[in-house]
């Protein structure tokens, strides 16, 4: 599954930690369904993982689907 991460900006209302680099996402019981929830497993380039619970979401307007697991989003390309 090809993907693109869209950059959120935390900076707003908290200070920011150290960026971690991404190195791959899998995605788990994921199905292409407006609202359907799925897990995200993030490999960062220092060698830890995270599990967020994300979303799965449909753009009518754009018709695009995306990702969002709040900490880490991403937009489907296929």
């Amino acid at each position: 599954m090809k993907y693109e991460i869209i950059t959120k900006s935390w900076s707003k209302r908290r200070m920011l930690d150290k960026e971690k680099s991404i190195l791959n996402i899998d995605f788990l019981d994921f199905q292409k369904q407006h609202n359907h929830f799925c897990k995200m497993l993030v490999h960062y380039k220092d060698g830890s993982d995270e599990m967020l619970i994300s979303r799965v979401i449909f753009n009518d307007i754009k018709s695009h689907w995306s990702i969002d697991g709040m900490k880490v989003a991403v937009r489907l390309l296929d």
